[in-house]
């Protein structure tokens, strides 16, 4: 008798590494991120919800030379995010677009989201210890859900659901630790946990754009910025 087969469809891939800065260094660019908080507005921070730098006019860590080492190193996980998609890399020009920390304190966490503005996202976590919560990612439309809310936390608590694994959970909980970096599509939907420590969880979130080097014979995918030009100016 033939054996069933399973087969997984579509797969969100997300990338993860250790981008191994050395200790002081990855301290002081998480202390940045401090003092940006300190001194600058809390737009959206409250009891629950995490300070973060691009709502408070502070998205420009990528044109601070005191972070160059980073983004050097970010730069080098970002090919290697797209050759495991089998992406040429010679083929693309990425561009950071926006740069900006995160600041989460006991009892904040960052409430689910896209960065609709960008295509691929990364987060980098200078300072980050046990128990100040891990990065959550969303699956709006779970496509094995063949009835709405089955996949909803309620279903399993009810008995509904007898195991949860990933064929059947509309959330992925990724464990993450200081100096991890994260790479995924800037459309996937994501959040953290709350921080159930004294200690701050920081972060710095990068978006980034991807756009052609040359658009011959290609109809997708954005254009080579060379070619752009500002509507004002004809």
């Amino acid at each position: 008798m033939a054996v069933p087969e399973i087969f997984n469809c579509f797969p969100l891939t997300v990338f993860k590494d250790r981008l191994g800065l050395p200790q002081a260094y990855r301290h002081r660019l998480g202390e940045r991120v401090v003092e940006a908080w300190q001194a600058g507005p809390k737009a959206g921070q409250d009891r629950r919800n995490a300070w973060t730098g691009d709502r408070n006019g502070a998205e420009c860590l990528h044109h601070d030379p005191e972070f160059r080492d980073l983004f050097q190193a970010l730069h080098l996980r970002l090919r290697q995010y797209l050759d495991a998609l089998s992406v040429d890399n010679s083929r693309l020009d990425l561009f950071y677009t926006r740069a900006w920390g995160t600041l989460s304190e006991r009892g904040q966490s960052i409430r689910r989201h896209r960065h609709n503005q960008s295509h691929i996202s990364l987060v980098y976590y200078p300072l980050k210890g046990p128990g100040t919560g891990n990065l959550v990612f969303h699956d709006a439309e779970p496509a094995n859900e063949f009835t709405p809310g089955l996949f909803e936390p309620h279903a399993q608590s009810a008995g509904l659901l007898t195991a949860s694994s990933i064929l059947n959970s509309e959330m992925v909980n990724l464990p993450v630790a200081e100096d991890d970096v994260v790479i995924f599509p800037s459309k996937a939907y994501h959040a953290t946990e709350p921080n159930e420590t004294e200690l701050p969880r920081v972060s710095i979130s990068t978006d980034v754009v991807v756009a052609l080097k040359d658009a011959a014979g290609i109809e997708y995918v954005m254009p080579p910025v060379r070619h752009w030009r500002s509507a004002a100016a004809l």
